[in-house]
């Protein structure tokens, strides 16, 4: 017998599954995520506490790739979560479908 949370869920995957798998709101949290990761590897850079990486970093004068590549990762973060989000919707519908119909 499935639960009054997850006869909802049910429903409301059944009629979400035919649609195109886009979905903005796992798509902006990863991008969120992708982007603390980035902010996290700039803090770092800019206190300088590895001498001879800033002095690579410096000496190049690679801000603009830096930046460009953060949002690059980003992005792909957040796609890679939302096609994770949907795979485990997807998965958690096929067990309630197979629990449904076995009773």
């Amino acid at each position: 017998m499935l639960s009054k949370e997850e006869e909802q869920f049910y429903q409301q995957w059944e009629k979400e599954r035919v649609q195109p798998q886009y979905k903005r709101r796992p798509f902006l949290r990863g991008l969120s995520v992708g982007l603390l990761i980035g902010l996290v590897v700039l803090v770092i850079s800019e206190l300088g506490w590895y001498e001879r990486a800033q002095m690579v970093a410096n000496r190049r004068g690679n801000e603009t790739w830096i930046i460009i590549a953060i949002l690059v990762i980003s992005i792909g973060f957040g796609w890679l979560y939302q096609q994770f989000t949907s795979e485990m919707n997807e998965q958690r519908f096929q067990e309630l479908k197979h629990i449904k119909n076995k009773k």
